[in-house]
């Protein structure tokens, strides 16, 4: 894994040597995480701070440039791709959440208050998979 994602960073002219090696050892970390990803958790899996994890994250990485690049590598050329868009509804109650709203539940067929997420994907349609190139 570590030499797909040192060969994809250097595509990316944007991140620089410190980003990377932070980013590396956070995808080492998810690797073998159990449990919920919070800061102090992923601290107890890896050699780096609760502190490192919480001031990297605020810094901004460009995911899309990195999962582009990624499939782009990754799978074969000789497969039929579509890109794809998927809403998706999260309950959520309180008064405080950013982007609390009403959002319309597949499930339940109606309206209801909470969150939305949205994905843009990339669909290989031989192997029918997805892959998530970004998600707000």
């Amino acid at each position: 894994m570590e030499d797909v994602v040192k060969t994809v960073f250097a595509k990316m002219s944007n991140v620089k040597r410190p980003q990377r090696k932070f980013m590396l050892s956070l995808f080492a970390v998810l690797m073998v995480f159990q449990g919920k990803a919070i800061y102090l958790n992923m601290g107890r899996y890896s050699s780096a701070s609760e502190k490192r994890f919480c001031r990297w994250s605020r810094r901004e990485f460009d995911f899309v440039q990195f999962n582009k690049e990624l499939f782009t590598r990754e799978f074969p050329r000789n497969h039929e791709h579509v890109a794809a868009i998927d809403a998706s509804f999260m309950s959520k109650s309180g008064q405080k959440t950013e982007g609390l709203g009403w959002y319309y539940n597949g499930s339940a067929r109606e309206s209801q208050r909470g969150l939305e997420i949205s994905m843009i994907s990339i669909t290989d349609l031989k192997s029918n998979t997805a892959y998530v190139l970004d998600a707000h």
